[in-house]
């Protein structure tokens, strides 16, 4: 897991204020008492001292509090109830004497606790945000001295390559896996609101998020067992769905299994390259004899929805009406073997045969 350290920039920013309370805004019966203005002076000079003066650690739910460990809270609602922990802030007097709020505002943008957030990476000014290389964290708790000093509590949502074990095949363009490491950074390192959609891919009408949109299916236990939700394996190779991919449904009512078609694509290359003789509509005579050659460059069919290459032998298939660009008018295997002859035939289901349409 990478470690993620976040501050105000060193340069001045857009300020960020905290959120006018009303009392029906902020219901909390555990507001601090106002402080003097000799424990406000003296609060503040605490917060200049440092860019990260308050630390936050994690504590397993089924670890027992120790007599010297009393300040431990519980965090719920992280997603999914698995991801539910204690943790302890550092020191906590000083935090406990900030003012709680339910929102905050960044420049035009107001963030209340509950959304999710982009946070800068570095101390970089460029006024054009790139998204895929921000932090992203959720809101947990905001709190404030006055408009220079508002903290956030978050909880951090990784891209894959953030993890230990590294982006999988599997992974979206823009799949994020919530967690429960959590951090307090500075208010003036968010750079804005992002929207993220959970899709629940167990559900088949759940809708599939958008190429351009970020979500999540999945979470990292951090704090209690260091390990992922299960994701739903499908197709003969048993591994989860990639949504930038397309998969097919088998019609058989007895079998109705999930594809990836980049699966059928490389089945149709080991068939044509192997002792198998491919179900096409054009075959081979008898007696030809099996070539190989150097591999050529392959270019995809722009109405292709998935191929696949070995050696020289290549395989696309095409499935009636996608993609919407350039969409396909059938649904069908093309193979082009070492001579360039192309071939065709049906798709079919790869776990009990039946042809998909």
């Amino acid at each position: 897991m990478k470690t993620k350290h976040t501050g105000p920039p060193k340069s001045d920013d857009t300020p960020i204020k905290p959120a006018k309370a009303s009392p029906d805004a902020l219901k909390s019966p555990t507001q601090p008492r106002e402080l003097s203005d000799k424990d406000r002076a003296k609060l503040k000079d605490f917060l200049n001292k440092s860019d990260k003066p308050f630390s936050v650690t994690t504590v397993p739910l089924s670890r027992k509090r120790k007599r010297a460990s009393t300040n431990l809270l519980p965090q719920k609602d992280l997603f999914e109830e698995r991801l539910d922990v204690n943790y302890e802030i550092k020191p906590a007097n000083n935090w406990e004497s900030l003012r709680r709020y339910k929102k905050f505002t960044v420049g035009s943008e107001s963030i209340a606790v509950g959304e999710c957030i982009l946070v800068k990476h570095d101390d970089s000014e460029d006024p054009k945000i790139d998204t895929a290389v921000q932090w992203k964290a959720r809101v947990l708790e905001v709190r404030a001295l006055d408009s220079e000093h508002v903290y956030v509590r978050v909880s951090w949502l990784n891209r894959p390559e953030d993890l230990d074990t590294g982006r999988k095949a599997y992974h979206g363009k823009n799949e994020l896996i919530p967690t429960n490491q959590m951090d307090i950074i500075d208010a003036m390192a968010v750079n804005g609101i992002l929207k993220v959609y959970h899709w629940n891919e167990e559900d088949d009408e759940s809708e599939m998020p958008d190429p351009e949109e970020y979500f999540w299916r999945q979470t990292y236990d951090f704090a209690n067992t260091k390990t992922f939700s299960k994701l739903r394996s499908i197709c003969r190779d048993q591994s989860p769905q990639n949504p930038d991919e397309m998969i097919l449904q088998c019609p058989n009512k007895d079998c109705r299994k999930w594809m990836h078609v980049k699966c059928i694509a490389e089945d149709a290359v080991e068939r044509a390259g192997g002792a198998e003789e491919p179900r096409t509509k054009k075959r081979k005579s008898a007696g030809a004899a099996k070539k190989k050659g150097r591999a050529k460059e392959f270019e995809m069919s722009t109405s292709c929805s998935a191929a696949a290459q070995v050696d020289s032998v290549s395989a696309e298939v095409f499935v009636a009406g996608a993609p919407k660009e350039d969409p396909a008018k059938t649904t069908e295997i093309v193979v082009t073997n070492a001579d360039g002859e192309k071939q065709t035939e049906n798709v079919r289901c790869l776990v009990c045969g039946e042809e998909v349409e």
